[in-house]
């Protein structure tokens, strides 16, 4: 019993070191008198409509092969993973805080740091998002 209780604690060991890391972000902007959002973001996007009256984005970090340490400076110092809105006027614009992204890589293992972001952008539910590049925020015609 004392065997198969050893090989089974190393075996749920090794699966933990192997494991990815993860974490998500969330992050609203106002957008109170905003007509037009422009959207340049690194990487694929999705948009969903919701009730809110500002833009909520929810970004989900997976990163295998790296350390706890390279994950935070990456996410928390560094802000790899941030979007940035600009407002001017009635425009507004978010873009990637880091528009290069490199590949990381563990120096520790010397192998390359797979990652895998899911970015979703909820916007109010008064916005056209035929194109997701560029949103429109529809009139309403009877006023």
């Amino acid at each position: 019993m004392r065997i198969i209780s050893f090989v089974f604690f190393t075996l749920c060991c090794f699966h933990v070191t192997n494991a990815q890391l993860t974490k998500v972000l969330h992050q609203t902007f106002e957008i109170d008198s905003v007509q037009t959002i422009s959207i340049d973001l690194v990487g694929e996007y999705e948009i969903e409509k919701w009730a809110g009256n500002n833009i909520l984005t929810e970004t989900k970090i997976e990163i295998y092969e790296t350390t706890p340490g390279i994950f935070k400076y990456f996410v928390e110092e560094k802000g790899r993973y941030d979007i940035v809105a600009e407002v001017k006027d009635i425009s507004a614009s978010l873009f990637s805080n880091d528009s290069e992204r490199k590949a990381i890589k563990n120096k520790e293992t010397d192998k390359e740091c797979f990652e895998f972001i899911k970015v979703k952008i909820f916007v109010p539910d008064d916005f056209n998002i035929d194109d997701p590049s560029q949103l429109v925020r529809v009139v309403d015609s009877e006023n």
